[in-house]
């Protein structure tokens, strides 16, 4: 008799828990007023992709090949990733000749540091791109690089416009005034020929 009222309580005990949906409350214990209801909600909240983080410079292994046709542009991108601490391969010229547009390769997991190394460099966000498998053949052997930097004529460092930039002239036919714009910041020359 003991046994089947201990029985009974735990099935009634447990009937009343899931009678509240387990609430944290205890207020089956305490019988103490009314038991507050949870509605739950139907919409669901957008789960947001990982955020990747750049790794140490010192720990990306950076190699900076030359497709701008000018010589030593190469060794000076590389200076330019040194100074701010990438670890640099020996710098060399691109397989196949000059290249209109830069582009920086990367291997996986490497894109956040690919983005930067691209806004170091003063090259357009969309130049970082995922190293192809096989590597291009501009690219031949990117040795052991998690980057990969082709230097086009874009390319500030080779003498190119870069990221955001933009030049133009334009010749006034009446006056023979040229005027200039270049840069981000709106810069303005004008010049007059000289009589």
């Amino acid at each position: 008799m003991r046994g089947a009222l201990l029985i009974a309580a735990a099935v009634l005990l447990g009937a009343g828990l899931l009678a509240n949906g387990f609430s944290d409350d205890h207020s089956i214990l305490s019988k103490s007023g009314p038991t507050p209801t949870t509605k739950k909600s139907s919409t669901t909240t957008p789960t947001s992709a990982p955020v990747v983080q750049a790794h140490d410079p010192a720990q990306v292994k950076v190699l900076v090949l030359n497709g701008s046709g000018k010589a030593g542009i190469a060794k000076s991108g590389a200076d330019v990733l040194k100074a701010a601490n990438y670890t640099t391969l020996e710098p060399s010229n691109a397989k196949g000749g000059t290249i209109a547009t830069s582009i920086v390769y990367f291997v996986a997991g490497y894109d956040a540091d690919a983005a930067t190394i691209t806004a170091k460099l003063g090259l357009q966000a969309n130049a970082a791109q995922p190293l192809p498998t096989p590597p291009p053949a501009e690219v031949a052997d990117p040795k052991d690089a998690h980057i990969v930097v082709l230097i086009g004529t874009d390319a500030p460092v080779a003498g190119g416009a870069g990221a955001g930039t933009t030049s133009s002239t334009s010749p006034t036919a009446s006056t023979g005034v040229t005027t200039a714009t270049t840069g981000t910041t709106g810069t303005t020359a004008t010049t007059k020929p000289a009589n």
